[in-house]
């Protein structure tokens, strides 16, 4: 027999195998998933949406494939492993090291197979590590991973110890959306923006909008970005729709109603944040904290609000949202550090 025939004649025994062996099947219509009669729905010749998918996924942070240099080290599978995430879901722990290394993919969100749709793992409401639930539909996922690994309320007045690793880490989104997570300074007052009650879903209901709007797959949908730095293309119409100031502006720095950062200038929100951040660094470098490319310094702190301090800086800069998650409480957070340090 040719190869070319046996090759074909084991693809097709293949196929059907895998037909007979789908015991729970799905139809997307609408968006939705139901149970129909034929795997070949999602996985025949029009599986436009699984494509797109992971087009956009493969443009993702998620989908770099850089997680998994850190699978095997102590906590942080839990995050940075498919394997990991399942058995924290699971057991509530990770025992690394795992056998097969395996990056962030579909099946870490999703179980068709098992579970018979495209829903969510987990969409539950998640208990941050300062006790503040955050509960906002298929966000709860993503704060899974995307919250501070550092609970504030350990920072107390006989606080004195910092770490090279001290702070909140790569992915404190979620508490900043919230309103949370961040050192709250007796005698300050601290402000909150409205994004977690009017954004639907929250980071999905931005970070995946709009997803027929494409630059190469590089932004919206499973890509997760909300613009690419090399074309400058981005998802700004989905700010333009509840900020009328955003429609005047071009990207996501759209003017500010005040000088937030005293530098004598009106700029955009995210400028003046940055401005922020620029001023309380120069604060902690001189207070020996952080060093002059931001890291952690092991040092004894002078109080338990030098600490904060500290903490405030790194939340706000490993956010990465420059401010717009929760402009209010953002500033807030990095003003009042700045009054106590100077």
């Amino acid at each position: 027999m040719k190869k070319t025939t046996m090759f074909f004649l084991i693809c097709s025994i293949a196929a059907v195998m895998f037909v007979i062996g789908c015991e729970r099947k799905v139809v997307i219509e609408n968006g939705d998933v139901s149970e129909n009669d034929n795997c070949f729905v999602c996985h025949g010749d029009n599986d436009a949406l699984i494509v797109s998918a992971q087009q956009e996924w493969e443009n993702s942070v998620h989908g770099s494939g850089a997680n998994v240099d850190y699978t095997n080290r102590s906590s942080c599978p839990q995050c940075h492993d498919h394997q990991g995430f399942l058995e924290f879901l699971a057991t509530g722990e990770v025992n690394p090291p795992y056998e097969n290394v395996t990056a962030i993919h579909c099946f870490t969100c999703h179980a068709p197979h098992s579970a018979g749709n495209l829903n969510l793992r987990v969409d539950g409401p998640y208990e941050l590590m300062n006790g503040v639930v955050f509960d906002h539909g298929k966000a709860n996922l993503c704060v899974n991973c995307h919250h501070s690994r550092f609970d504030v309320r350990e920072i107390v007045d006989d606080w004195e110890q910092g770490s090279t690793r001290f702070g909140a880490h790569h992915g404190p989104q979620g508490d900043l959306i919230e309103g949370t997570g961040g050192y709250e300074m007796a005698g300050y007052t601290y402000g909150h923006s409205n994004h977690k009650n009017v954004v639907e879903d929250a980071c999905v209901g931005c970070h995946m909008s709009n997803p027929q709007e494409h630059e190469g797959y590089k932004i919206g949908g499973h890509s997760w970005n909300m613009e690419d730095p090399e074309s400058g293309y981005n998802l700004f119409e989905t700010c333009a729709e509840c900020h009328d100031a955003a429609g005047e502006a071009e990207d996501f720095d759209f003017r500010a109603n005040a000088d937030y950062d005293h530098d004598g200038e009106v700029e955009g929100y995210q400028t003046e944040v940055e401005g922020l951040l620029d001023s309380l660094a120069v604060l902690l470098v001189a207070e020996g904290a952080i060093d002059s490319s931001h890291r952690p310094i092991e040092q004894v702190f002078a109080d338990a609000n030098v600490a904060g301090a500290m903490h405030n800086f790194g939340i706000v800069e490993e956010d990465r949202s420059h401010g717009i998650h929760n402009f209010r409480y953002i500033t807030s957070l990095l003003q009042n550090s700045i009054d106590y340090l100077d």
